[in-house]
C-alpha cells in the first residue's frame, strides 16, 4: 500500500500521563490520535462540527492501537495522519507516533461512520468531502 500525503501533528507528552511504571499510560495513545484527527480537519480548513464542508455527523465505530515500544519522558512527538481506507460510509485513519528520536512507538487505526442526525443510520460521504480527503488516502500499489 502507498500512503499518499500524510499530515503531521506535534504534541508534547507530559509526566502527568506517564503511569506508575513511568510508560505512557496505554489510555493516552487513542487521545493523542483525536488530537492529531483535529489538528488535521483544521489544516484542511474545517472550523468547526457546523462547518459546512465536514460531513458531520460521525461516530467512532473503532480504535486499534499497535504499542511497539514505551515512551517513558517527558518529550515531543509526532503523530501522522492518512486515509488507510475510504468507504461508502465509513472512513479509515492510518496513524503513526514517532518519539523524540524519531522512532516508531506505535501506531493504529481509528474508523469513523457517517450517521444521518435525526435517524442515526449510516449515510454516504459526499463527493465534496471526498474530494477534500483525496489527497490523503492511501492507494493500492
Amino acid at each position: 500500500m502507498e500512503i499518499g500525503n500524510v499530515f503531521v501533528n506535534q504534541q508534547r507528552v507530559y509526566w502527568d500521563q506517564l503511569d506508575l511504571l513511568g510508560v505512557l499510560h496505554n489510555g493516552v495513545y487513542p487521545v493523542l490520535f483525536e488530537r492529531a484527527r483535529t489538528a488535521f480537519w483544521g489544516s484542511l480548513g474545517i472550523t468547526g462540527y457546523e462547518d459546512p464542508h465536514m460531513d458531520f455527523p460521525y461516530y467512532v465505530v473503532q480504535n486499534t492501537v499497535n504499542y511497539k515500544q514505551p515512551i517513558t519522558t517527558e518529550q515531543d512527538i509526532a503523530i501522522s495522519v492518512w486515509i488507510a481506507k475510504l468507504g461508502r460510509t465509513s472512513l479509515t485513519f492510518g496513524h503513526q507516533i514517532r518519539d523524540e528520536a524519531n522512532q516508531l512507538v506505535a501506531e493504529g487505526n481509528t474508523t469513523i461512520v457517517r450517521v444521518d442526525s435525526h435517524s442515526r443510520q449510516p449515510i454516504p460521504w459526499s463527493n465534496s468531502f471526498c474530494e477534500m480527503i483525496h489527497p490523503y488516502i492511501a492507494r493500492s500499489e
